[in-house]
């Protein structure tokens, strides 16, 4: 005999179908709960627990005092393709922030961290460094439309970063692969891994997630010719407010 879906769960999805279909359009005030309640004859926590089911799956967003609104903001996609670091190139502007503008969003940052620190285990690997090694940190929380969405923490090496703006605490409104290149270092090659994981509980406050939502954390790694590190970064996305792609095409094949 088929295990009996929790009624919480079938309310979600239905209100779920609902808003993948256009009937509950962005921005559109959802049923209360005490609409729920009496659309469905239960009760007051299980009402609550489909909603909360709606919000992990990013599809709503709870308002204090206002109610549950259909998520307004489509989430923000981000391309990996051979020409990301072309793309920073014509824009000016670190890549973050060009796929947020080109996608009809706004981007902004806050800077959490700068300075100088020894490098952690699992960053020290990319970096090619031992973890008594110091290297420079830049750690900042990025937002779109002011609403946290991603913990980018970067570490360089000294001998690229030690006295030049990667350590200062000012923005660097170009972005630092830019910075880097006109240091007069070139990027050859770069990988990104990409891991799905639950939020520690700092990470969550940070990027201000629900309950049960989880995070993508990606490091991108970013080689010159002689196969020497020029930066790792590691990205911690909101689960709910990004899709991830990859784009190729034939000129991107080396034969």
């Amino acid at each position: 005999m088929p295990e009996r879906v929790p009624l919480s769960r079938q309310i979600a999805a239905d209100l779920g179908d609902l808003i993948r279909t256009g009937k509950l359009a962005p921005g559109a005030l959802m049923p209360s709960e005490r609409e729920l309640i009496e659309r469905y004859g239960t009760s007051k926590s299980t009402a609550s627990k489909a909603i909360a089911l709606l919000r992990a799956e990013g599809l709503v967003t709870t308002e204090f005092g206002r109610g549950t609104f259909v998520r307004s903001r489509p989430p923000l996609r981000r391309v990996s393709a051979a020409r990301r670091h072309a793309e920073h190139r014509s824009s000016g502007k670190p890549i973050f922030d060009t796929e947020a503008i080109e996608q009809g969003q706004v981007p902004s940052r806050q800077m959490l961290l700068i300075g100088r620190a020894q490098v952690p285990p699992d960053a020290a690997e990319w970096l090619q460094a031992t973890t008594d090694e110091e290297v420079v940190i830049r750690k900042r929380l990025q937002l779109l439309n002011g609403n946290p969405a991603v913990i980018s923490t970067s570490y360089y090496p000294l001998w690229l970063a030690a006295n030049t703006r990667l350590e200062s605490p000012e923005p660097l409104p170009e972005g630092p692969d830019e910075l880097i290149e006109a240091l007069g270092h070139r990027f050859s090659r770069g990988v990104e891994v990409f891991r799905v994981r639950m939020p520690t509980a700092e990470e969550a406050e940070l990027l201000h997630l629900s309950s049960g939502t989880p995070i993508v954390q990606m490091w991108d790694v970013d080689y010159d010719n002689e196969g020497r590190t020029l930066q790792v970064a590691e990205d911690l996305y909101a689960g709910d407010r990004h899709e991830f792609i990859y784009e190729w095409s034939e000129g991107d094949i080396k034969t």
